[in-house]
C-alpha cells in the first residue's frame, strides 16, 4: 500500500480485513462555501492497483480517474464525508475498461474510504473491513427492513440506548422510541419509505435507553430498498442530548426572568400578541394587561439588602401566580415591576375583580428566609383593556403604564383603569418632570433662608435652607408643588445633594464676610437612608471648607421613626462629622417623647401647630412647655416653628424657649437679603 502517513486506526483495519479486496481512500478538497470541490487519491492496496489500473496513483483526482462520471461521484462523496453512511458507485476498471469495477464507499471524517471487489467474490459490504469502517463511525448506522425491524446496528448505539446490538436486531424500532415522539418518528420513516432513492429525511426525537434514561438523537434516514446488495432502509443518527438540552436552556434563558422563573418581558409580548389576534376572531372577547410596581420596595433594599429584597421578589411572584388563572400569563419586567396577561376575558368586571385580587395577594407581611425580619410591601395596579378592534400589544402595554404611573401617583397600594383623560394628565407630568430636569442643571433651583432668633439675646445666629423652583412660566414654586414628582423621578438625591452643597457654600461665604451663621439643611427619609450619604457629606465638608458645626441637619418625626435602627445609626455618624442635627415638626407624628432618649438628635422644633395656638389653647401651652422642659432636662434645644405674633414669641421667651422662627422674625428670603440684615 502507498504510504502517505499512518492512517486512522478504524481505516487501517478496515483496509488489512481482506487482501482480496482493493481499497483506496480519498482525502476531500476544499471547494466553495466549505463543500468539498474535489476528492483525490491519498492511498490504496496493491489489490486496488491491480483492479483500477496504472491510472490509481498517490495525489490523483477522482475526477481523473472517473472520467465523465465524475460529475455525479463528487457529490455523492461529499454527501458521504458530510452526513456519514454508505454508498455503491463505480470506477473503470484496469484489468477490463468495458466491465466497471464496483465500490461500496463509506465516509471517515473528512475521508471516503472504497472497498473494491473482485469478480466472484462476495460485496464488500459484506465483509467485514467494511464493517470496520461503519462500527468506528461518530454517527450510529442503522439498517431496517420496510416494515422498520432492524437488521444491523452499529455499536455505537450501546453508548447511547444500553442495548447491545444483538439485543436489537430483529426488534422494531419503536422499542427505542420515547412515547411522546412515536407518531413523529413512524411518521418519518414512512416518508422515507415512499422517498425516492437518494432522498433524505431528517427527525430529531426522543429515545429510551435500556434503564429508562431520556436521549435526544437526530437522524437522518435515506431508502435503499432498491439498491442492489442493501435492500433496505439506512438511517445515520448520534446521540445530540448535549446541544438540544443546552438549546433549551438558552431559551429558556431568553424568555424567562432567571430571578423568579416567571416571563420576561420577550415573553410577555409574544403572548401578548396571540392573545390580542385571538380576541380580534373573537368579538365579545377581551384583553387585559395589569402593570404592577411594589411600594416601599426601595426602603427594603436600602435596609436589608439586595439579598432580601431578591427573596421578596420570589415570594411577590409566587403569590402573583397563585392570585390569577391558569391561562393568564405572569411575568417580571425587571426591577419591583411585574405584569399580568389576562386573556379571553368576557366582561370589564373580570379584570377589576382580578386586578383586586393581585394586590390583596401582594399585600400582607413577607418573613425574609432567615427569619430575622417582617417586610411590609404593597402593590400598585395599573389596568389597560383591550377594545374593539383590539389595539397593538405595545399600545396595550403604554396604556397600562399609564394607569400604573397614576395609582402610584395618586398614593399606591390601589388600581387605576385607564382612561383617554389618564394619559393627558400623565402626559402633563412627564413634561413637568422633563422640565424639573432641565431645572437642575439649567439654574432654575433657588435656595430661601429663613432666619431663626436665638430668644436669650434676640440675635439671628441661623437660618432654614428653603427650596424654591423659580419655573419660567408658573413662577416661584414651593417644594409642595414639585417634590413628589421629584421623587417619582429619582430626582430628590441629586436635588437634595445641590441644596446641600449650595447651603455649605453660603455658610462658608457668610464666615469669611464676618458673618458667623449657620444654616439647617432638610434631609428625606430616601436621603437619610442612602448609603452614599454621608460620603456627600464629608465631601462637601472637605470641598467647600464650611465649619461643620455651622450646619444642621433637619429630619422629620415620620422619617425619624420609619426605621428607628436605621435612624439612630445614621444621626450618630452624621454628629461625628461634626454636624448637628435637629428633629422637625415634633409633636405631629408617631414619634414617642421616650425616643428622644435614643435618637442622638441635638435640636427639637416644635411644629408650627402648637406654636400658632399658645395663649389661646390651654392644652397646646402645656404641651409646648412640657416639650421644652423634657429636651431641657435631656440637654437638648428647643425651636418653635411658626411664629406669626409678638405674643407668641414672648410666651415663648417665658417658657424657656432656645430659638424660634417664623413670619414674625422674618420671611424666607434670598442669601443676600438676609446676610445684609446681619451684624458684621
Amino acid at each position: 500500500m502507498a504510504d502517505q502517513g499512518d492512517p486512522d486506526a478504524a481505516v487501517l483495519a478496515a483496509l488489512q480485513v481482506h487482501p482480496a479486496h482493493g481499497a483506496v481512500v480519498f482525502q476531500a478538497l476544499p471547494g466553495r462555501r466549505g463543500a468539498a470541490g474535489d476528492f483525490v487519491v491519498e492511498r490504496f492496496t496493491g489489490a486496488a492497483a491491480r483492479l483500477l489500473g496504472p491510472a490509481l496513483a498517490p495525489g490523483t483526482r477522482i475526477s481523473q480517474l472517473a472520467g465523465p462520471d465524475a460529475e455525479d461521484l463528487v457529490p455523492e462523496l461529499a454527501r458521504l464525508v458530510t452526513e456519514g453512511g454508505w454508498s455503491r458507485l463505480t470506477l473503470p476498471s484496469g484489468e477490463d475498461p468495458g466491465s466497471p469495477a464496483c465500490v461500496d464507499a463509506v465516509g471517515v471524517g473528512d475521508r471516503v474510504v472504497g472497498l473494491i471487489c473482485p469478480e466472484g467474490l462476495p460485496p464488500p459490504v459484506q465483509e467485514r473491513g467494511f464493517r470496520a469502517l461503519v462500527e468506528a463511525a461518530v454517527d450510529v448506522v442503522h439498517v431496517l427492513d420496510a416494515s422498520g425491524i432492524t437488521r444491523y446496528i452499529s455499536p455505537g448505539a450501546a453508548q447511547v440506548l444500553g442495548y447491545t446490538p444483538e439485543e436489537l436486531v430483529g426488534r422494531h424500532f419503536r422499542l427505542m422510541l420515547d412515547p411522546r415522539d412515536r407518531a413523529q418518528v413512524e411518521q418519518a420513516f414512512a416518508d422515507v419509505v415512499a422517498a425516492p432513492p437518494g432522498s433524505v429525511i431528517e427527525a430529531e426525537h426522543r429515545v429510551r435507553s435500556k434503564d429508562g434514561q431520556v436521549r435526544w438523537v437526530h437522524g437522518r434516514g435515506s431508502n435503499h430498498l432498491g439498491t442492489p446488495g442493501v435492500q433496505a432502509v439506512v438511517v445515520n443518527w448520534r446521540d445530540v442530548t448535549v446541544p438540544v438540552e443546552l438549546r433549551a436552556r438558552l431559551e429558556y434563558a431568553a424568555t424567562h426572568d432567571a430571578l423568579t422563573g416567571l416571563a420576561n418581558r420577550t415573553l410577555f409580548i409574544d403572548h401578548l400578541e396571540l392573545a390580542l389576534a385571538t380576541a380580534a376572531r373573537h368579538p365579545r372577547h377581551r384583553v387585559a394587561v395589569l402593570f404592577c410596581d411594589l411600594d416601599r420596595f426601595k426602603l427594603v433594599n436600602d435596609s436589608f439588602g439586595h439579598v432580601a429584597g431578591d427573596a421578596l421578589l420570589r415570594q411577590v411572584g409566587s403569590r402573583l401566580r397563585g392570585a390569577v388563572r391558569p391561562a393568564d400569563t405572569v411575568a417580571r419586567l425587571g426591577g419591583d415591576e411585574f405584569a399580568v396577561l389576562l386573556p379571553e376575558l368576557t366582561g370589564d368586571e373580570q379584570a377589576g375583580h382580578l386586578a383586586e385580587r393581585v394586590v390583596s395577594a401582594v399585600a400582607g407581611p413577607y418573613r425574609l428566609e432567615d427569619g430575622r425580619a417582617e417586610l411590609l410591601v404593597g402593590t400598585s395596579v395599573g389596568v389597560a383593556l383591550s377594545g374593539h378592534p383590539p389595539q397593538d400589544a405595545e399600545q396595550l402595554v403604554r396604556e397600562a403604564d399609564t394607569a400604573l404611573y397614576e395609582a402610584k401617583h395618586r398614593g399606591g397600594g390601589r388600581v387605576q383603569l385607564y382612561s383617554g383623560a389618564l394619559s393627558e394628565s400623565v402626559s402633563e407630568r412627564f413634561r413637568l418632570e422633563a422640565e424639573l430636569r432641565r431645572a437642575l442643571i439649567g439654574g432654575q433651583l433657588r435656595v430661601l433662608y429663613q432666619p431663626k432668633l436665638r430668644l436669650a439675646d434676640d440675635e439671628v445666629f441661623s437660618a432654614e435652607a428653603l427650596l424654591r423652583w423659580e419655573h419660567p412660566e408658573r413662577g416661584l414654586l414651593r417644594p409642595a408643588d414639585f417634590l413628589a414628582l421629584a421623587e417619582e423621578a429619582g430626582l430628590l438625591l441629586p436635588i437634595g445633594a445641590w441644596v446641600l452643597r449650595t447651603a455649605a457654600e453660603q455658610v462658608a461665604a457668610w464666615a469669611r464676610t464676618g458673618r458667623g451663621i449657620g444654616v439647617q439643611v432638610n434631609f428625606s427619609a430616601e436621603e437619610l437612608i442612602d448609603p452614599t450619604m454621608l460620603e456627600l457629606v464629608r465631601t462637601t465638608l472637605v470641598e467647600t471648607g464650611v465649619d461643620p458645626g455651622k450646619l444642621e441637619i433637619e429630619i422629620t418625626e415620620r422619617v425619624a421613626v420609619a426605621d428607628l435602627a436605621r435612624t439612630i445609626e445614621t444621626v450618630g455618624a452624621i454628629r461625628e462629622l461634626g454636624l448637628h442635627v435637629s428633629l422637625d415638626d415634633f409633636g405631629t407624628g408617631y414619634c414617642s417623647l421616650a425616643w428622644l432618649q435614643q435618637i442622638p438628635v441635638d435640636i427639637v422644633k416644635l411644629d408650627q401647630s402648637f406654636t400658632q395656638r399658645l395663649g389661646d389653647d390651654p392644652t397646646s401651652t402645656a404641651i409646648v412647655e412640657a416639650v421644652i422642659r423634657l429636651s431641657s432636662a435631656l440637654d437638648l434645644l428647643t425651636v418653635a416653628e411658626g411664629v406669626e405674633t409678638a405674643e407668641q414669641l414672648a410666651r415663648l421667651r417665658e417658657l424657656g424657649c432656645h430659638s424660634a422662627q417664623g413670619y414674625f422674625i422674618g420671611a424666607p428670603m434670598p442669601a443676600a437679603e438676609l446676610g445684609a440684615r446681619l451684624p458684621r
